[in-house]
């Protein structure tokens, strides 16, 4: 039988007013979307496994993913631009190789519940995301040819998004999810497997109840197929278009491009940075960059740079006229460079250290590919284009995929 996790996970204070939206086992939304089990939550934010009832009995989709936000995402003084980003990219460019590996919008619509008025989001129905996808393979190393095709895969992605207009400023494993590839098995093994937690509607105060994914329910337990997945980017709640932006204050602490760390100005090839990041992350299962310092491992911003600077090499002056003045004087001597009280003494990006288990080949041509995309200069960053033409990708865009 299934697990799932014993903790309240979003918290019995999350649903308040302005709040997530109490959420029950058998209610439907938009008159047509029944609630049958919960698969996912976030700050602002439950995911609900729901049938579409207006679906016919053999159709492999009538599952699907209902997104439902909290009320003080909309309506309040600084409103995301989830749904519109999410209408725009799904009426966008059909052509393009990236529009396929979007998380695209089904439906949505609008529900008014104690908590205030909730926009609702319909999705295609996800295995799971690159978060977990490691745990598949041993010491979580994801093989080089699946990491190739997913490389391949988010580059197109963002080619669509940014040619659309859209910065997702967001990218981290948790956002990147596998399609599914035996849908069928929702009905067949899920829904038989796992056991749909029991709600009292007569409670005063909603209780959450703890979610479960598909990951062992989306493709051929046998793994056999693990070379026929895909994968899409998705959660567009901070994205921002590129002509206005919905804050300054991007990315993951740990993902952040360099001219978000001093405070530049930035633009769509930020996601190049984070971008790079995140497959160096679910490649190695380890990350490029911490920032942590000290016994309690507290995060320190001069000691991330310092990072950055002794992986990729100093900042130019360039990017550091435009930064934070304050943050430029106290961080970086005239050469660009970080001054700490000790050398750090790593390994090269090329060694078996950071590119552990890896043949020489190998680890030259993805680390090759990292200081290719990971300019610091936002300026030298590479395009789409150029970057399909790196001995990284083009094996995996020969195949393309599915």
């Amino acid at each position: 039988m299934g697990s799932r996790p014993t903790d309240c996970e979003e918290g019995g204070k999350a649903y308040r007013p302005g709040g997530l939206h109490p959420v029950y086992i058998g209610d439907v939304y938009g008159d047509r979307y029944e609630i049958i089990d919960k698969i996912g939550y976030g700050r602002y934010s439950t995911v609900w496994l729901v049938k579409d009832l207006s679906s016919t009995p053999d159709d492999d989709d009538k599952y699907r993913a209902l997104k439902i936000l909290s009320a003080e995402c909309y309506g309040q003084d600084t409103p995301i631009f989830e749904r519109e980003i999410l209408k725009h990219l799904r009426d966008g460019d059909r052509t393009l190789a990236g529009y396929k590996h979007i998380c695209h919008l089904i439906d949505d619509f609008e529900h008014e519940g104690p908590n205030g008025t909730h926009v609702c989001l319909v999705f295609e129905v996800m295995g799971e995301t690159l978060r977990s996808f490691g745990l598949w393979f041993k010491e979580c190393m994801v093989p080089t040819s699946v990491m190739r095709k997913f490389s391949w895969h988010l580059v197109a992605a963002l080619d669509f998004a940014h040619a659309s207009g859209v910065i997702h400023t967001d990218i981290k494993p948790d956002n990147i999810f596998v399609k599914f590839l035996d849908k069928p098995r929702i009905e067949s093994e899920y829904l038989v497997n796992e056991v749909i937690p029991q709600q009292d509607r007569t409670e005063s105060q909603y209780t959450p109840i703890p979610s479960s994914n598909f990951r062992r329910y989306y493709f051929g337990a046998d793994g056999k197929r693990i070379n026929d997945l895909s994968v899409t980017l998705g959660d567009w709640g901070v994205a921002s278009w590129t002509t206005k932006h919905l804050t300054e204050n991007i990315q993951p602490v740990a993902l952040r491009a360099p001219e978000v760390l001093i405070r530049a100005p930035w633009d769509a090839r930020a996601d190049f940075w984070n971008l790079g990041a995140v497959l160096f992350e679910v490649y190695r299962a380890i990350r490029l960059f911490s920032g942590m310092v000290g016994p309690d491992n507290h995060y320190d911003l001069k000691a991330h740079l310092a990072e950055v600077v002794d992986v990729f090499g100093p900042f130019p002056k360039e990017l550091l006229e435009k930064g934070d003045p304050e943050i430029v004087k106290n961080m970086f001597n005239d050469e660009g460079r970080v001054d700490l009280e000790g050398p750090m003494d790593r390994p090269p990006l090329e060694s078996d250290v950071f590119l552990h288990d890896l043949d020489p080949e190998t680890r030259e041509v993805f680390a090759s590919f990292l200081r290719f995309v990971m300019k610091i200069n936002p300026a030298d960053r590479p395009t789409p284009d150029d970057m399909v033409e790196h001995p990284w990708l083009t094996p995996a865009r020969v195949l393309k995929g599915p």
